[in-house]
């Protein structure tokens, strides 16, 4: 994710470089933080924040609204732990002995969810994830993904935007009254 470093004057925002930011530079940049967002939450309620080196997040909006990331996962992470986590599932069968270059895919549960492929690296101690964000969970809510995220990758629709998912994340989060 590249950075937008800006400054705010009254009533006149403007980047660094002096050219005046438009509305649709400060929509992309709320975009990029909500989907930083979105992606941070579904980290840490999957167990993956413990695992990546933060240095390597790198986090994108692309066109029709969806939300990729990739990182590096910290030396030594234990990412044989991903197949106990009850907040995953597998997609992809385990690799076979002698395989060990065979990458794995999960898939998270709930509404949004995350798409992710672990990529071992020819270096011993160095594995890749890369993956995207869901707007829902395909076995769990086969109707949502299938109106919210298979069409829209297919060009019927757009896939709800990153402002969106981290709203529906934040009401998840609050307690019921």
């Amino acid at each position: 994710m590249t950075e937008n470093v800006s400054t705010a004057l009254i009533g006149h925002i403007e980047e660094a470089g002096g050219r005046p930011l438009t509305d649709e530079d400060i929509t992309l940049d709320r975009q990029e933080r909500c989907a930083s967002a979105v992606v941070q939450q579904l980290f840490d309620r999957t167990g993956l924040a413990r695992m990546l080196d933060p240095k390597t997040l790198n986090v994108v909006v692309g066109q029709g609204n969806w939300i990729s990331f990739s990182f590096e996962m910290q030396r030594g992470a234990d990412h044989t732990s991903l197949d106990s986590s009850h907040a995953l599932r597998r997609a992809s069968r385990k690799p076979e002995p002698g395989r060990s270059l065979v990458s794995s895919w999960f898939r998270s549960f709930g509404k949004p969810s995350l798409h992710f492929e672990v990529i071992p690296a020819e270096r011993l101690g160095e594995i890749r994830v890369q993956g995207h964000v869901d707007a829902a969970d395909p076995k769990r809510h086969p109707v949502a993904h299938f109106l919210t995220d298979y069409l829209p990758a297919h060009g019927i629709g757009k896939h709800p935007t990153p402002e969106s998912l981290l709203a529906q994340l934040t009401a998840l989060a609050r307690p019921a009254r």
